[in-house]
This record gives C-alpha cells, sequence and structure tokens, in this order.
C-alpha cells in the first residue's frame, strides 16, 4: 500500500568536508511546534507581507489546515487552523494576482470522491475558500504553474484511482481570479500516479510534468507544447518499489532540470536529464548510517553554501539525512542528521530561510505527534 493510501486509511565516497559538517550537527537540534493532529504534508511560503517564511499544513485527521506564521528568527506564532474536510496535499501560488499566497488543497476521504479546493489568502495570514472541483481522486499531490502561457496560474493533480477505476493526471487553468477549469485528463491504468511536480524539462520554457508511477516503480514526463497540451508520457525507471516523491532542480548547473526522486522501496533517487527532456539511467543513493529507512519526501538546496545542490530527505518513522551534492548531478552517501529529531519522522519536508541568515532550514512534520520539526541552519 502506498504513502499517500496508507495516511488516509490510517491516517566513504562523499566530500569529507560534507560528511564532517551534517555529522558534526549543521542543523541545531530540533524545535517542535504544534501542527494539528496528523500533519501529514506542508508546503513554506510567505503567507503575510512581513517577509518572513510561513509554513501550511495538511492536517487530515482532524481535517484543518493548519497555518504557522514565522517570526522571521528561526521561531513560529501559535499554530491558525481552519476546518478543511480531509487535507492530503497542499501548494501555494497566486491564483488570483492580488499579491498574496494562496492555497490549492487536494481534499480525499479515500472512496474516490476528493476535490481540489483554492484557498485564498488575505494577505495576513487567513485563508476563505474560493470554489472547489471534483477530482474523483483517492489520493493525489498537486503542482503549480502557467502551463498554457496566458500569465495566470493553473494546476495539476494526480490521482491514484480507487477500486477498478484508473488513475489519471487532471489538469487544471486558471482565470486569474481565484478559479479553475478542467482542461484535460490523462488516464494512466494500473500505474497508481502519486507525486507530481512542474518544471521546464526541455528548455522550450514552458513548464511540464514529472509524475511518479508508484505501482511500477517508475516516473512519467509530460512535455508541454507550449499551450498547455502534454504531449504522450515517456515513462523511466525510477529504481522499482514505491516512488511517492518527485523535485525538478538543476543539479549540476547547466541549465538542465534533473529529478530526485523520494523511492521508498530503494532509497533517493536521480534521474539526469540529457537536454531534450529525455533522461538517462536512474541511479540510487541511499544513508550509510544504521537502521535509516528509505524517504517518503524530499526536498533540495544548498545546505552548506558551496554553490551545489544538496538533497535532504524525511523517512516516515526515524532520522532525516542529507545527500551532499558534488555538482556534477552525483552525491555522497546519505548523512543521518545527527540527534536532531531523535529517530521521529514525517511524509513531508521543507527548505527555506526561516531567520534570514542566508542558509535554507528544514521542516519535518512528526505525524504522530502532531508536531512540527523546525532544525535551524548553522552554516
Amino acid at each position: 500500500m502506498i504513502r499517500t493510501l496508507r495516511s488516509l486509511l490510517l491516517g566513504l565516497a562523499t566530500l569529507s568536508v560534507g560528511a564532517s559538517t551534517a555529522s558534526a550537527g549543521q542543523f541545531r537540534k530540533a524545535v517542535y511546534y504544534g501542527a494539528g493532529q496528523r500533519p501529514s504534508t506542508l508546503v513554506a511560503a510567505h503567507f503575510t507581507q512581513s517577509g518572513n517564511l510561513d509554513l501550511a499544513f495538511a492536517d487530515w485527521l482532524s481535517g484543518q489546515l493548519v497555518i504557522l506564521l514565522g517570526n522571521g528568527d528561526g521561531t513560529f506564532q501559535p499554530a491558525r487552523k481552519l476546518r478543511v474536510p480531509n487535507p492530503v496535499e497542499l501548494a501555494a501560488g497566486d491564483f488570483n494576482e492580488d499579491g498574496n499566497e494562496d492555497l490549492a488543497i487536494v481534499e480525499a476521504n479515500g472512496t474516490g470522491d476528493g476535490t481540489l479546493a483554492i484557498f485564498l489568502g488575505d494577505g495576513k495570514g487567513g485563508f476563505k475558500l474560493s470554489t472547489s472541483y471534483p477530482i474523483g481522486v483517492v489520493s493525489g499531490f498537486v503542482a503549480v504553474a502557467d502551463f498554457n502561457g496566458d500569465g495566470h496560474l493553473d494546476a495539476a493533480v494526480s490521482d491514484q484511482g480507487v477500486n477498478n477505476t484508473p488513475g489519471d493526471v487532471i489538469v487544471f487553468f486558471g482565470d486569474g481570479h481565484g478559479k479553475l477549469r478542467r482542461v484535460a485528463r490523462f488516464k494512466m491504468p494500473h500505474q497508481q500516479p502519486t507525486g507530481i511536480a512542474a518544471g521546464d524539462l526541455n528548455g522550450d520554457h514552458d513548464p511540464d510534468l514529472a509524475v511518479t508511477l508508484a505501482a511500477s516503480g517508475s516516473v512519467a514526463v509530460f512535455l508541454n507544447d507550449g499551450t498547455g497540451k502534454f504531449l504522450k508520457p515517456v515513462t523511466y525507471n525510477a529504481g522499482g518499489g514505491e516512488v511517492v516523491d518527485v523535485k525538478i532542480a538543476d543539479l549540476r548547473n547547466d541549465g538542465r532540470q534533473d529529478l530526485v526522486i523520494a523511492n521508498r522501496s530503494q532509497g533517493m533517487v536521480v534521474l539526469l536529464n540529457n537536454g531534450d527532456g529525455t533522461f538517462g539511467k536512474f541511479k540510487i543513493y541511499q544513508p550509510t548510517f544504521f537502521n535509516w529507512q528509505p524517504p517518503d519526501a524530499c526536498t533540495v538546496a544548498d545546505f552548506n553554501l558551496d554553490g551545489k545542490l544538496d538533497v535532504a530527505c524525511a523517512p516516515e518513522g526515524n532520522d532525516a539525512y542529507v545527500f551532499y551534492g558534488k555538482g556534477n548531478g552525483t552525491f555522497g552517501p546519505g548523512i543521518e542528521i545527527t540527534t536532531a529529531i531523535d529517530h521521529q519522522g514525517g511524509f513531508s519536508i521543507a527548505s527555506g530561510d526561516f531567520n534570514h541568515d542566508g542558509a535554507p532550514d528544514l521542516a519535518i512534520p512528526i505525524e504522530e505527534y502532531g508536531k512540527v520539526a523546525i532544525l535551524l541552519n548553522t552554516k
């Protein structure tokens, strides 16, 4: 059973500098904040005009959207909560073009009658439902971008399918006023689409889609023709097993956007872009410490500020870890974030500069305890 469905139903060949940095405590010991009952996924964005980075959580157990506003020094205000039926995934973006970040939230209850809801932000940390759309989703992820080039933000949702209903990928176009219209549904029988990310994969300046397929342990690439129409997806092996999350990032600083995948059966998986939206053979990276667990989610940032992108990953029930990048698309083995979260984990992870010191920090929801762990970077 894959990650999101389970959530709904149950809820050393690396650079020596990088290795010593992590083991010596690049991240401070976690500080915890209440984030609802079961905060399964989160997003970091600016929900006020303060310039401070904030956090939003999908708390599926209690049916709440949970907002933690940042103080700008790495600390957060007490949680604000808004009733949202069965939220499981979310993404931030300005859907009504008022300069305030809004939220696209996937709501699902495991029976195939989920919705995509748009909540408009007021710039003060408050949100109000604009509208919602049926997507027939048992569980899914959401990615936002301007897919048709009209200047308005759009949304794409992955749908695992339920029972005999095939999974699919659904694309919505935004109107710039906080409303969406569904324009395409790509059926993917027996594939179980899960993680989804948007980015320019073939260098034509139009956002494409990468979607992990949990049933086959692969990733599907949907290239955009520039009008919001997507070509037939091309599928690449991502190591087999349960692939549940994907991020798009330029790992080689060469303008080619690569794929970073959380494979909860194998480890962190990288597929390097050939430059035209096609990808080479996957490579699996694993941690070196005892009793590590494969990741449920990963985030990409330059954590040690050496100009090379790194990857931090969080497993469901154990310590997070960092893979330090070498700048050529390869990584050393994952290094435990020592004593940071005391053998606790979660289904999601986000990075961002929470204290304005120029170094990316980490936020990891600890679903079992209804908290979020904030790990400040000491670089």
